[in-house]
């Protein structure tokens, strides 16, 4: 996934679906490096590998 689209959701609470999970992980992105997003959940910060999403759905 292109990391210009994604910079666009820093700072936004969002729903990252990956292609081996059946459900989504849901927090704030709050950094985009090279291939590689940063995303804060409720009690953590994971580290996400770019070539592993597959779709990015920004929660209202």
């Amino acid at each position: 996934m292109p990391v210009e689209f994604i910079k666009e959701f820093i700072g936004k609470e969002c729903t990252v679906t990956l292609f081996n999970e059946i459900g989504g992980i849901r927090g704030i992105i709050i950094d985009v490096s090279e291939n590689w997003i940063k995303l804060e959940e409720k009690k953590r910060i994971r580290l996400i590998n770019g070539d592993m999403i597959r779709d990015i759905y920004v929660n209202k």
